[in-house]
């Protein structure tokens, strides 16, 4: 009896997540004083293998900088959503030459912007962020 309130339990705690979920941030990007315009922001929802990240949705920033991302995914356990920002801000490139890589950080939106449905019902609002300096544990892509 012992083991059929485990399995119920353990069942239970997987069907509150269960189906449809949503996330969706927002913010401006800087680049010192002036707005980063056309800035590239994925969303991503990170699993673990062998079920691989899944693509939420990618835009770009607007001409002052702003961004406004959402997606959602149908997963049994709760989602684990981030975001990525791909920029060339400060960026000294490969070889001195700017335009073959972007700068890459990624930030971990909070668990309790995450909505049951295919529609957030609230944004994680990162604010104002400038991408000038070097972020810890940020990345370089390259084309």
């Amino acid at each position: 009896m012992k083991y059929f309130y485990v399995l119920l339990f353990s069942s239970l705690a997987f069907s509150v997540y269960a189906g449809e979920q949503a996330v969706g941030a927002r913010g401006t990007l800087m680049c010192g004083a002036q707005p980063l315009a056309n800035a590239e922001i994925k969303l991503w929802e990170l699993d673990t293998w062998p079920d691989p990240d899944d693509l939420l949705a990618t835009v770009y920033t607007d001409a002052q900088g702003r961004f406004q991302i959402q997606g959602h995914e149908a997963e049994m356990t709760q989602i684990n959503p981030v975001v990525k920002i791909y920029h060339r801000c400060n960026n000294k490139g490969l070889f001195n030459l700017p335009g073959l890589c972007k700068r890459k950080i990624t930030y971990e939106i909070p668990k309790n912007y995450i909505s049951h449905g295919k529609a957030p019902t609230k944004y994680y609002d990162f604010g104002v962020l400038n991408m000038e300096a070097k972020q810890p544990k940020e990345a370089t892509e390259c084309i």
